[in-house]
């Protein structure tokens, strides 16, 4: 008979089972292949969402987690489902010395931390391991100071208004905003979205003359950008005194004529001709193509960011993911973007202090769902600002007053349109009467019958 020593197993140790959950394929591809390579790491799930990993900690199907606190569904109620004794979660976030995470017993790591860091840590909070510090070592060497940490200036600059996937309606804002600012101050409005410009179409304004034009009238002589500009830009609208708009590439195939240095002069010499700039810039922001080296370039000259988002969960969703894609590519701190709610209505879409509290950005404006003004704005392409009827008009006003530290004077022609109570509207869409033969009395007059045709008594 043979002794349990000498037994056979019928298990083998493979070390610690780690779940993924860093809802990000760019995360994801940089971290995954190191992990799965170290001896003492078995990488089980690669899950999309929060629940996937609630449900195989409940299973006790893993011994350590690695989040990202960009997951799916992952909040502060299901971190707390995932923090229990027996797993090891390593959490991953933007700020690791924010005030919030202070009274996290899991380790915090930056989200750009390696490979290396996040096994060693992993290893480390381990029941028995070495107590691990959860923010990283203060470096003594003086940090590069980002575009985004330039002094703040009370009036004038480069804003740029970009957004995430969709229309969350950067265009509108970026329209009205400039004939706003434009009101009382020397205000240029650039369209360089190159994926779907459209400014043209908002204002009635000559796509003839664009930012591609300009471009090739520089390549041939550096030294005529002011005869350029000149050239190129036009009055924004009818009314417009002080705002004027260089519009995008009319043709879609025409648009890779515009590069980053190009970007990077045009915005140079708009700031010193101009107290605004507004910069309408497109949402690829991903990539090494032309385009997307283009739009990372406006974002990274602009002294302020305005992130449009729409109200609605599809658009806060949109809306979070382009803040987690500016923080990488473009190097800018979350607190540093401004993000404007578009289309909001209160009956159904969150307030602005908990889009605050969930993003970590400030909210600096709220434009109410306002389909009719908006509407009669795009029917006939002015910007809305005009029209004082238009409650999204109103709001878009108070945001460019708030940026101004003053107040605007626009010529209102939108006042020449008499407001319609709702009781006449009604009445206006209801079919008029048909009379037919029973509704003929016989007091009236028939109507004359035609010779040559027959009627019956």
């Amino acid at each position: 008979m043979r002794s349990p020593a000498d037994q056979p197993t019928n298990f083998q140790l493979t070390g610690l089972r780690v779940a993924l959950g860093l809802g990000d394929q760019e995360l994801e591809q940089r971290l995954r292949p190191s992990l799965e390579a170290a001896p003492d790491l078995q990488v089980v799930a690669q899950c999309l969402a929060a629940d996937q990993l609630v449900e195989l900690v409940q299973a006790q199907k893993v011994d350590a987690l690695v989040v990202a606190w960009t997951l799916h569904r992952l909040t502060d109620a299901i971190l707390a489902q995932l923090d229990r004794p027996g797993v090891t979660l390593v959490l991953l976030v933007t700020e690791p010395r924010d005030a919030r995470w202070s009274q996290r017993t899991c380790p915090v790591l930056p989200i750009d931390a390696d490979a290396e860091t996040i096994h060693q840590t992993i290893q480390s909070a381990r029941p028995g391991g070495r107590v691990v510090s959860r923010t990283p070592p203060i470096s003594r060497e003086p940090l590069p100071l980002k575009v985004a940490d330039r002094p703040h200036w009370t009036s004038g600059g480069v804003i740029a208004v970009t957004g995430g996937a969709g229309s969350p309606g950067r265009t509108t804002l970026a329209i009205n905003l400039a004939t706003g600012l434009g009101a009382a101050e020397p205000t240029v409005l650039v369209e360089l979205d190159l994926c779907a410009p459209a400014v043209a179409a908002y204002v009635d304004a000559d796509p003839s003359r664009n930012i591609c034009t300009l471009a090739h009238a520089v390549r041939d002589d550096p030294r005529a950008w002011g005869a350029a500009l000149a050239d190129e830009v036009q009055p924004l609208g009818a009314n417009s005194t002080n705002a004027v708009v260089l519009c995008g590439p009319p043709k879609r195939e025409m648009r890779t004529s515009i590069g980053p240095p190009v970007v990077e002069r045009l915005l140079d010499e708009l700031s010193q001709r101009y107290r605004w700039v507004i910069v309408d810039v497109g949402p690829e922001w991903l990539g090494i193509d032309t385009v997307a080296a283009s739009h990372r370039a406006a974002l990274a000259r602009a002294a302020h960011v305005i992130l449009v988002s729409a109200a609605d969960f599809v658009g806060l969703w949109h809306g979070r993911t382009a803040l987690d894609q500016l923080e990488r590519l473009v190097d800018l701190d979350r607190a540093r973007v401004n993000l404007v709610l578009n289309r909001h209505d209160a009956r159904f879409h969150h307030s602005r202090h908990e889009v605050e509290w969930h993003l970590g950005a400030p909210v600096v404006g709220l434009i109410p769902f306002d389909q009719s003004g908006v509407q009669h704005a795009i029917s006939e392409q002015r910007p809305v600002v005009l029209d004082p009827a238009s409650r999204a008009g109103r709001a878009l006003v108070t945001l460019a007053e708030g940026m101004h530290a003053g107040q605007l004077r626009l010529p209102l022609i939108g006042a020449a349109r008499p407001r319609v109570s709702w009781w006449r509207r009604m009445l206006r869409r209801q079919p008029a009467p048909v009379l037919t033969r029973a509704f003929v009395r016989a007091d009236e007059p028939r109507p004359a019958v035609a010779s040559g045709s027959r009627s019956r008594a």
